[in-house]
């Protein structure tokens, strides 16, 4: 099609040029023609004589056959017409009064009206009788041309020929502009049909090629690695919590963001391959791959380039990406098989919280169904009350008091069995239920808790995770408030954990977030800490209460002296910024010592106490109120 168009341009700026050309010489060509004939004070004698040469001119095509008996009556006609207007028009009196013009008019108007009746009747094949025609016709182009010759003399000549050569100037400076405004129309087009291929091709935010296009360039691709019996991969990347971003700081830093990541996919990927903005905040990138070139090295370094910090006029956020890969001849042979088994590999990789990584492998399309399968379910459990909370008890390490419980989702589905907790809010987060789900746990969680205060654990705490989506919302606040009001809990009584991913997407955001809701009277817990990303240059900005030290810290720190030290820094820190220390996955009592003498003060973990149902939970509070001993100092 675009073959087709730049033909049909270039034929049209031909067309233009031959014209102008053309008009050029024609002009040129009249300017002659008028130099030769026109030897009279008035134009209308040349006139005349052109009308006479062109009858006879008439005459010889017809006898010729290249003209029919229509063309030689239209002569006729037009040159009768001109003897009567010469005979009448007041702009024919200078020329008739020209000694011996008038008598050769009326003479040559009484032969045409003789001629009338022979001309009607010509055929081509009278060739004798137009002979006769121009015989007596070349009497009158002589008597025609005479006039013109005895007028062409003294000042008329040099009149005229400046006249011809004024003429052939201005023949000169309509070519010249013909030329100029062709070659302006010519660019003015090219720049306009790359304009709207660019419209048409590429994303106008970012400015990488649009899904239009990249059906395009993959096809070439493909047709590449066949001829040269290489392979593709098609990493397909997409931002973690951009809807978020979107909602809670406005759409200008959602486009900023995007044009910023479409950059850095453009440095990172050079000349290996093509990206593309599918839609949304979803990328593509076409690798062509080399013999034996690792394909997970391009998608490690597309990540990295993406999680770099991008700076905001408040803070800076730091974006995460999920990418999913899928190889082009061996996982597929149709775009359509590439791109699926990619995204497929990319949502395995979203609910994961091990990976941001994914190459295709065959079952994840199993795994795909199952999640669908699951968030319709999960809508319905929400509805329906179906979810459940379990409670693991947080101990302070020193007296073995229990400070707080954490509630934990468990959903038993009838086909699957037992959910496993991140799958569950990896699917919400997904299928847009997060909300629904989070406001759902609030309100068991303190709805529980209340129950316990009644029952006389009046200092108890419940702790509530909290998933980035509803945390950048910028609802949270109010909607605390509002758990609150129903279940009538007392504010001081919840803790809210948020992970680091979460509250580290955007600092100023955050922070006014976190902010609000201390404002609520609430404790803020950061969880799974120094697992997240520029975890330490963040910190001191949020307004925190504690820090929940991650249990792949927790793990090592007894055989892993390097592991015991990071331990004993995150502590230390976390005293210095005035907040509490919970060391989570504690599962001897090694590590709960050292920890106690460290100074950290609060802990979890299975040594301690495992997760357990409500009224498992009751009897553990119970018995801690009557003083039986608990695990970490007995």
């Amino acid at each position: 099609m675009n073959k087709i168009k730049l033909l049909t341009l270039l034929a049209i700026a031909l067309l233009f040029g031959a014209s102008a050309v053309y008009s050029y010489y024609r002009d040129f060509e009249v300017a002659r023609h008028v130099s030769a004939t026109i030897k009279a004070v008035s134009w209308s004698s040349s006139e005349l004589e052109m009308e006479a040469v062109k009858f006879d001119r008439a005459l010889t095509a017809l006898a010729a056959g290249m003209e029919d008996e229509a063309y030689v009556q239209l002569r006729f006609e037009l040159l009768w017409s001109r003897v009567n207007s010469l005979l009448e028009g007041k702009e024919s009196r200078p020329l008739r009064e020209q000694p011996g013009v008038l008598p050769m008019l009326e003479d040559l108007l009484f032969q045409l009206q003789q001629w009338e009746d022979r001309v009607y009747k010509l055929t081509q094949q009278d060739r004798v009788e137009i002979a006769g025609l121009r015989t007596e016709l070349a009497h009158f182009q002589h008597s025609a041309r005479g006039i013109n010759v005895e007028n062409y003399s003294g000042e008329n000549v040099w009149r005229q020929l400046d006249v011809i050569q004024d003429s052939k100037l201005y023949s000169s400076l309509y070519l010249a502009g013909l030329l100029i405004s062709g070659v302006l129309m010519m660019w003015l087009l090219v720049r306009e049909n790359r304009r709207n291929r660019q419209l048409a091709y590429h994303d106008m935010l970012t400015g990488l090629p649009n899904r239009m296009y990249f059906y395009q360039l993959i096809k070439q691709a493909m047709q590449w690695a066949d001829r040269h019996h290489s392979r593709l991969a098609v990493h397909m990347v997409d931002l973690d919590s951009f809807k978020a971003v979107n909602d809670s700081l406005g759409h200008e830093v959602g486009d900023k963001l995007l044009k910023i990541v479409a950059e850095r996919l453009r440095d990172t990927v050079a000349k290996q391959g093509d990206v593309a903005r599918l839609g949304g905040d979803e990328f593509v990138i076409i690798q062509r791959l080399s013999q034996g070139q690792d394909v997970s090295a391009m998608a490690t370094q597309l990540w990295q380039s993406i999680g770099r910090d991008v700076a905001l006029p408040d803070g800076c956020l730091s974006p995460q990406a999920c990418i999913g890969t899928s190889l082009y001849p061996a996982q597929g042979r149709s775009v359509a098989e590439l791109l699926s088994h990619a995204d497929t590999a990319m949502y395995n990789a979203k609910h994961n919280r091990q990976v941001s990584m994914q190459l295709y492998e065959s079952g994840m399309d199993e795994q795909r169904l199952r999640r669908q399968k699951l968030a319709i379910a999960l809508q319905a459990a929400i509805e329906q009350d179906a979810l459940t909370l379990h409670y693991q008890p947080i101990y302070r390490l020193k007296t073995g008091h229990i400070e707080s419980v954490e509630a934990l989702l468990r959903w038993s589905h009838l086909e699957y069995g037992a959910v496993p907790p991140l799958e569950v809010i990896a699917i919400a987060e997904q299928h847009g239920l997060a909300h629904r789900l989070n406001e759902w746990v609030l309100l068991s969680a303190c709805a529980q808790a209340q129950q316990w205060h009644q029952l006389g654990h009046h200092r108890l705490k419940v702790n509530v995770n909290i998933s980035p989506s509803i945390f950048m919302d910028g609802e949270l606040a109010n909607t605390v408030r509002r758990v609150l009001r129903l279940t009538q809990l007392k504010s001081a009584a919840l803790v809210l954990e948020i992970t680091e991913d979460t509250s580290l997407w955007d600092t100023a955001g955050s922070e006014d977030q976190l902010r609000q809701l201390r404002a609520v009277g609430i404790e803020i817990a950061l969880d799974d800490f120094g697992t997240g990303y520029s975890s330490f240059s963040h910190l001191r900005q949020l307004p925190l209460n504690k820090l929940k030290i991650d249990k792949s810290f927790v793990a090592d720190m007894v055989t892993d002296r390097r592991a015991y030290h990071l331990v004993k820094t995150i502590i230390s820190l976390a005293h210095s910024l005035d907040m509490s220390v919970v060391a989570e996955g504690i599962e001897d009592a090694e590590q709960a010592v050292k920890l106690q003498q460290l100074g950290c003060e609060l802990g979890q973990g299975y040594l301690l106490a495992k997760p357990m149902p409500a009224a498992a939970m009751s009897e553990v509070l119970q018995a801690s109120i009557a003083g039986q001993p608990s695990v970490v100092n007995g």
